[in-house]
């Protein structure tokens, strides 16, 4: 048996499944009572108006501030200019402008 009997084999058994499936599917689909579909339908009965909701301005418990005594680092001013390509990517590593934290495994 070489691949071209062996894929054909298989495509011809696939072929057969699925007109099989398709066939069952008609037959099934014939005999089956057709009920009314009212148990996906949902309904409300009460009308209520919408609202305007207006947030509230939420008070910062857990952020750190000067005034607490509590020292606030910024990570400083965030630039980017999207997306690189890899030979960029080893440019700027060669460059030392990237900075890593760890090994990469190999």
């Amino acid at each position: 048996m070489n691949w071209t009997q062996f894929l054909l084999g298989v495509t011809a058994i696939y072929g057969i499944y699925y007109a099989l499936n398709v066939l069952y599917d008609l037959f099934i689909h014939r005999r089956a009572p057709r009920a009314a579909d009212g148990g996906n339908e949902l309904t409300f009965d009460e009308d209520s108006p919408p609202e305007r909701v207006i947030p509230e301005p939420s008070k910062r418990e857990n952020e750190p501030t000067a005034k607490e005594g509590k020292a606030v680092i910024s990570s400083g001013p965030l630039q980017s200019t999207g997306g690189i390509n890899l030979k960029q990517l080893v440019s700027l590593i060669q460059n030392d402008v990237v900075e890593y934290t760890k090994a990469i495994p190999y």
